[in-house]
């Protein structure tokens, strides 16, 4: 499920309108993530794991392949701006660079009238880690050692938050940009601490039914955030996703095993989905003035644009990993 996200942000960025509601895998992502870091280090942090050893397993397993995503943004801006197709001040460019690198938004929209967009310009997607690791931090210090009744109330009172920043700003896409940065705690907190308590609930508790069944909260994952949605109707679409239907999809997951034909490429495509969301967005950013100087648009652009990606998001995993195993090795 999260390698289908995954694809459908590479849509979206590629042409809105191809998943029109695709930033609303962040939600799912957030959710899947509580669940997870919950799962495992739950116990472990309880067991008296040491916050430091914490943050540093979670570093090692985000900042690499983010390192190399925002290496590959500044790439594409300096490429973009030889080309003519973009301009910002140099002062812009080496700040977002220095604070996007260590994993901080951008101070820029606050000391100059024109700055790059969002807080996370160098690489877009950067900013929900930003989000991932703060939360990561109240987890560590935190949330863990809080009872389920006590993180359905911390979850109830970011539901809260969450559904006034969502009918103030009309939608949920925010949060990665400073004007509605507001919108980004409580839309972590929420579907982070979901995740948590899914993870409580259910922690254990073997697959209801096997098979092919699998597909249909994959398939659900899908038709939400593809799904163009009118305006007016915005705000309430997206509030029932996150609070409700992210959530959902994530316990049907936790229930439901894929068939053993399924497995190698279900395990593949979960495999490149952070690579894919945190490496493709410079990517896109050179293929798409290539691609249309060419005539490569429309649906077979994006094809050969999906797979130059995965193949650049698989190989670069691919080396992490290699030099992971290597400098682990030579530790030992």
């Amino acid at each position: 499920m999260r390698g289908f996200a995954a694809i459908c942000v590479v849509a979206t960025h590629f042409q809105e309108r191809y998943a029109p509601s695709a930033y609303l895998a962040v939600d799912f992502f957030f959710v899947l993530s509580g669940f997870i870091i919950a799962d495992i280090y739950g116990r472990r942090l309880s067991r008296g794991l040491p916050f430091q050893s914490f943050m540093k397993a979670r570093l090692k397993r985000l900042y690499p392949l983010y390192l190399i995503g925002i290496l590959v943004g500044l790439v594409q801006i300096i490429l973009l701006t030889n080309w003519g197709l973009r301009a910002q001040s140099a002062v812009d460019l080496l700040m977002s660079t220095a604070t996007n690198m260590f994993v901080l938004p951008s101070p820029m929209y606050f000391l100059q009238a024109h700055p790059m967009q969002g807080m996370f310009p160098i690489n877009g997607p950067a900013w929900s880690m930003f989000w991932e690791l703060l939360v990561n931090i109240v987890f560590a210090l935190w949330l863990f050692r809080l009872s389920v009744r006590a993180l359905c109330a911390v979850a109830l009172v970011s539901a809260a938050f969450l559904v006034f920043v969502g009918l103030k700003y009309g939608m949920l896409n925010i949060g990665w940009e400073w004007p509605s940065a507001v919108g980004g705690l409580p839309r972590v907190m929420f579907s982070f601490t979901a995740g948590v308590v899914i993870s409580r609930l259910f922690n254990g508790v073997s697959a209801w039914r096997r098979g092919w069944v699998a597909l249909a909260p994959c398939l659900l994952l899908l038709i939400c955030i593809v799904a163009p949605v009118p305006l007016v109707l915005r705000p309430y679409y997206d509030l029932i996703f996150a609070i409700t239907l992210a959530p959902l999809i994530v316990t049907l997951g936790l229930l439901l095993e894929m068939p053993a034909q399924a497995e190698g490429l279900a395990m593949w495509i979960g495999y490149i989905s952070y690579p894919l969301y945190i490496l493709h967005r410079g990517v896109i950013g050179v293929f798409k003035p290539f691609a249309g100087s060419i005539g490569l648009n429309g649906p077979a652009g994006f094809l050969v644009l999906l797979g130059a990606v995965v193949c650049f998001a698989y190989m670069t995993a691919r080396l992490v990993d290699k030099a992971t195993a290597f400098q682990a090795r030579r530790a030992a």
